[in-house]
């Protein structure tokens, strides 16, 4: 079995350089012929989604720490204050 970045979501340090995390969410998406990731939950395509999720919670514990809880609504109000 090859193994990938996200694979690093087992280990007992992960990795830091975002962009590294970005390429492969792209490389995902190339793997699974499609550039949405709602596309990865078709069937068949189970994998792809596994591996896009695990990227995604290292990209997220990047930028919020591992035990944060991430509330959605909360961040977009966060979020669109910071441009109003």
């Amino acid at each position: 079995m090859k193994y990938n970045i996200e694979d690093t979501i087992h280990e007992d340090s992960l990795p830091i350089n975002t962009i590294a995390m970005a390429n492969r969410l792209i490389e995902i998406l190339k793997e699974n012929e499609t550039n949405c990731a709602l596309s990865l939950k078709k069937e068949g395509k189970e994998q792809g989604l596994i591996q896009y999720l695990k990227c995604l919670w290292i990209i997220n514990q990047q930028v919020y720490g591992q035990l944060e809880t991430i509330d959605m609504n909360e961040e977009w109000v966060r979020l669109n204050k910071l441009i109003a």
